[in-house]
C-alpha cells in the first residue's frame, strides 16, 4: 500500500472521512510551531514542555496535533474540543497521572498514534481496537533480540548481518502495533508473539499464552518513508477491515 495524495473527499488539510469497515492512516513530518500549542489541552502542553530537546518536543506536538485534527474532521468539531481519555487496561485503580491508550468515549472511533525519529503517524477506524507503530531504523550498539520468538530469530539468522537492523525493526513495528491494538503494550512479553518474516506479508502467526477474543488481528505493513518501518493492527474480523487510505499531511 502506498500513500494516496489524491483525496477528493478530504478537507483542505488532506484528512478524509473514515467509512464503515475502513482504517485510515495519516503521517506527518515533525515541526515546531509555538502556535500549535493552542491546539493541545493543558495536560498535553505540560507533557510537551517536559521534553528537554526541541526535536522531541516537535515530534510530540506534531503527533498530538495530527491526532486532534484527524479526529476533529471525523466528528465535525474544532480540534481543540476533542477529548482524549487515556485508558490503561493494566491499572485497577484510578490513574494518576492519567496514562495509557487514548480513547474517544461516546464515539465509534478507535485511535492510535505513534512517533519516531522525525515522523508521526495516526490511525483511525470504527471496526475495532487499532494500533499503529512507526519506527526509525537507527544505528544502535546491539539489537534486543530477546523480544523475538524462536521462529523469528531463526528467520533473522538466515539473513546477512547487515540486513538485521531493518528486518528487526520490521518485526518490532508489527509486534508493537498488535500490542497497542489489544491495549496490552509492553506488559506482555513481545517474544510470545510470532509474526511473519520481514519479507513476507504481515500476519500474526501465533500468540502463545493468549486465547481468544483478542484474535483474529488484521495486520498490515505501512509505507513509512526511507529509514522507517511501520505497521497497523486492527482487532476484529480481518475480512471486514480494509486499510484503504494512507496520506501525508502537514500539521
Amino acid at each position: 500500500m502506498s500513500p494516496d495524495p489524491a483525496v477528493g473527499d478530504a478537507d483542505s488539510a488532506g484528512i478524509a472521512l473514515v467509512g464503515p469497515g475502513e482504517c485510515h492512516i495519516w503521517s506527518a513530518e515533525a515541526r515546531w510551531a509555538p502556535e500549535l500549542l493552542d491546539v493541545l489541552d493543558e495536560r498535553e502542553r505540560e507533557r510537551c514542555a517536559q521534553f528537554r530537546h526541541e526535536g522531541a518536543r516537535a515530534l510530540y506536538l506534531t503527533a498530538h496535533v495530527l491526532a486532534r485534527r484527524t479526529v476533529g474532521v471525523q466528528l465535525g468539531v474544532d480540534p481543540r474540543d476533542v477529548v482524549f481519555v487515556p485508558v490503561c487496561k493494566n491499572c485497577r485503580r484510578p490513574q494518576d497521572p492519567p496514562h495509557g491508550k487514548p480513547t474517544l468515549p461516546g464515539t465509534p472511533l478507535e485511535l492510535s498514534l505513534s512517533h519516531s525519529g522525525t515522523r508521526a503517524m495516526v490511525a483511525l477506524t470504527t471496526v475495532g481496537p487499532v494500533g499503529v507503530d512507526i519506527e526509525e531504523i537507527a544505528a544502535r550498539a546491539g539489537l534486543p533480540l530477546d523480544v523475538l520468538s524462536a521462529a523469528e530469530r531463526a528467520e533473522l539468522d538466515r539473513l546477512p548481518e547487515a540486513a538485521w537492523p531493518p528486518a528487526f525493526i520490521r518485526y518490532w513495528a508489527r509486534k508493537e502495533a498488535v500490542l497497542k491494538a489489544t491495549g496490552d503494550g509492553l506488559m506482555v512479553d513481545p517474544a510470545l508473539l510470532t509474526v511473519t518474516g520481514p519479507d513476507a506479508p504481515a500476519r500474526l502467526v501465533e500468540w502463545r499464552e493468549r486465547p481468544e477474543p483478542h484474535l483474529p488481528v488484521r495486520l498490515e505493513d505501512l509505507a513509512a518513508g526511507d529509514g522507517y518501518r511501520a505497521a497497523v493492527a486492527v482487532v476484529g474480523d480481518g475480512d471486514r477491515v480494509q486499510v484503504v487510505r494512507q496520506s501525508d499531511v502537514r500539521v
